[in-house]
């Protein structure tokens, strides 16, 4: 059912949406070509207000602790050198962040379609740059894979575009899209609306307590296209910095009560569904809550409550997930055990760690339930299996302060 499911989505629902808008005279020819704002600036067709200008940066090393062995058996599977000594860095979190300059730019010729946030310069270009889709993505709802795209829908107001790739994403959504409020705030430029989805709820109680009203959004989806008087786009990258975790702290817990209630010890369950559930959480839970930790469910839970959980807990244990994005809203200080697979050793929320100054330690489980795993890019996931005494003194030794954790993977 899943592969007649995904036909339908990659081939022939493009192929039916397609005909229809040129049979039916509902659409318009999709731009072929791509573009810079470089190149448009240069042309005399944006304005552009230049931002940050944040150089290349190496993160140090972290603790890692666990199954160690099952790293070495993961890591003896990849192919070839160059992939093997990326992962080394991303398990240790000795990455290098690229250097980024942001900016902010206006056309009175832009147009945006598709939840993703496709931005285009009149009708003979994409905007690759600040768009979440470009032409090389293999998304099954890509608009760039087809031949004619839904008439766009004119509209006087100044609209931003406020998307990412991964909308349906808390992670991507949060450290992608909303930052981009941050530039367009600094950059003066005047917005009357804002191009964004709503159709999760995170989504909707992000941007209620950003205090942008509904009337001012323009709702992003898969069939809008929208020709503003003027489009405001900002630039668009997934790199984490200091300035992003900032601008998400000091605006998203400014109004949950931030200080309210005795600091805590959080433990986040992805429960025993889903990729990356801890298979023997019962007995983690065992060993946990004699040192006075509290078994939390996210799903479910306002993002309001989650902000203010987590802006005042002293100590965060917890497996890889969309759930430890809410590290963003931690203090300097709160101690962070983060329960990884072999398979994924992704940096994400130890970068988050590292610009918000949390004392980060990365505990490998033992993988069960591989679902998969590519040997020339490193790239899978598992279920956990944690040993709770190993995972137990870790905890206990974070708590004490005192520096155990000798084992780091070379």
């Amino acid at each position: 059912m899943s592969r007649i499911t995904g036909v339908w989505k990659r081939r022939l629902r493009p192929l039916l949406l397609t005909a229809v808008r040129r049979r039916f005279g509902f659409g318009v020819p999709t731009p072929r070509a791509a573009t810079t704002m470089a190149a448009l600036a240069t042309a005399g067709r944006c304005e552009s207000v230049r931002l940050d200008d944040l150089p290349r940066q190496l993160l140090p090393a972290h603790d890692v602790t666990g199954d160690l062995l099952a790293v070495a058996q993961v890591r003896a599977q990849i192919d070839n050198p160059v992939t093997r000594a990326q992962y080394d860095r991303l398990l240790r979190g000795t990455v290098i962040q690229p250097a980024v300059q942001s900016f902010v730019a206006a056309l009175t010729d832009g147009r945006v379609t598709h939840d993703a946030g496709v931005v285009m310069a009149g009708g003979d270009a994409v905007l690759e740059e600040v768009s979440g889709l470009g032409f090389a993505s293999d998304n099954p709802t890509n608009p760039l894979h087809m031949s004619h795209l839904p008439r766009p829908r004119q509209t006087p107001h100044t609209v931003a575009v406020l998307t990412t790739g991964s909308n349906h994403n808390y992670y991507h959504w949060l450290l992608e899209a909303v930052p981009r409020l941050d530039l367009y705030a600094r950059s003066g430029l005047p917005i009357d609306r804002f191009y964004a989805p709503i159709n999760s709820r995170f989504q909707r109680e992000t941007l209620a307590l950003l205090g942008i009203p509904r009337e001012q959004i323009v709702p992003a989806t898969r069939h809008t296209h929208l020709a503003p008087a003027r489009l405001v786009v900002s630039s668009f990258h997934g790199s984490l910095s200091r300035v992003k975790t900032d601008f998400l702290f000091r605006r998203l817990t400014a109004h949950v009560g931030l200080w309210a209630g005795p600091p805590q010890r959080i433990f986040v369950s992805r429960g025993s569904r889903g990729v990356r559930s801890i298979v023997n959480e019962r007995e983690v839970l065992r060993v946990l809550r004699p040192l006075g930790f509290e078994r939390l469910r996210l799903e479910g839970m306002p993002l309001a409550k989650q902000i203010a959980v987590f802006s005042r807990a002293e100590c965060v244990v917890g497996p890889h997930g969309a759930g430890l994005t809410n590290l963003t809203f931690c203090r300097p200080g709160t101690k962070v055990v983060e329960i990884g697979t072999p398979y994924r050793p992704w940096t994400c929320f130890y970068e988050i760690a590292h610009h918000r100054g949390l004392d980060y330690h990365l505990h490998m489980a033992s993988p069960t339930r591989v679902r998969h795993f590519n040997p020339q890019t490193a790239v899978g996931d598992s279920d956990l299996r944690v040993d709770p005494a190993g995972l137990r003194d870790v905890v206990e030794s974070l708590l004490s302060g005192r520096s155990r954790l000798p084992e780091r993977v070379a």
